[in-house]
């Protein structure tokens, strides 16, 4: 739960993308597919999910990420994306306030000290460690497009995989998020595998199916990146690296098509 506003909801990565009630109707229709006969019942709700056991226990979910915890003893271990189910689409999210961060390993880059890893509510933002640069696109085949990011320097890949975790969890998700990696040679940091639609109505089986995967923890070490479109005007921008949703927005189409 979140200490400033005390909901559960506020941090969890695919909250803008499910704002609506329609949204989460979708999701439900998509998990119920992916679960068993007798797996409990999802209910779309204000503010979340009702699940009803067969049992008769019923579990509040107000996040994708509990809601997929909630069903996850009835659901099959996770294969590759189906692009024939298509539950339906989902809120495109307001334009992107937060800061895109370039992790770059430099050797002689001091280690990331606590001030920078461990911000809360009273804590600078983003603080001198970050300079602003345009980040390459092609940096490692990770980059979110040639679009302005914040550098980060890190001595070492192990350092790198830290900073990128920490970057992909509160409070710093909120904030900022990875838009690519540069110098790190293991396969945690490798090009994404992309999973694509062009089917907007697929957006919700896309975002169910990614927080399957990652909760299972079958590609904690296989990046996956998320592409489809929203609307007219925008495409979905979703990157799983390390076991983390490192990136979770929407861009436009024109700025989608230069990545």
């Amino acid at each position: 739960m979140c200490g400033a506003c005390g909901d559960r909801a506020a941090l969890d990565w695919a909250r803008p993308f499910l704002a609506g009630l329609p949204a989460r109707m979708a999701v439900a229709t998509a998990v119920t597919r992916l679960a068993g006969a007798a797996a409990p019942k999802v209910s779309a709700r204000a503010g979340g999910w009702l699940v009803s056991a067969p049992t008769g226990r019923q579990t509040v979910c107000t996040g994708l990420t509990e809601l997929l915890a909630a069903v996850r003893p009835w659901l099959r271990a996770p294969g590759p994306f189906d692009a024939g189910q298509a539950c339906g689409r989902v809120v495109v999210p307001p334009p992107e306030t937060r800061r895109g961060v370039l992790v770059r390993v430099a050797p002689s880059a001091p280690e990331l000290g606590a001030e920078m890893l461990e911000i809360d509510a009273g804590a600078p933002e983003l603080g001198a460690e970050l300079a602003g640069v345009d980040a390459d696109a092609d940096a490692n085949g990770a980059g979110a497009g040639a679009e302005p990011a914040d550098v980060l320097l890190v001595p070492d890949a192990s350092a790198a995989r830290r900073a990128v975790l920490r970057l992909a969890s509160p409070p710093w998700s909120s904030r900022a998020f990875l838009a690519g990696l540069d110098g790190v040679d293991q396969a945690w940091a490798a090009p994404p595998t992309e999973v694509t639609s062009d089917n907007p109505d697929q957006v919700a089986d896309l975002l169910v199916w990614v927080e399957h995967v990652r909760q299972a923890g079958c590609q904690a070490e296989m990046p996956l990146r998320l592409r489809a479109p929203l609307d007219a005007a925008s495409r979905l921008d979703v990157e799983l690296r390390a076991g983390h949703v490192v990136r979770a927005r929407a861009m436009s189409a024109l700025s989608a098509r230069r990545a």
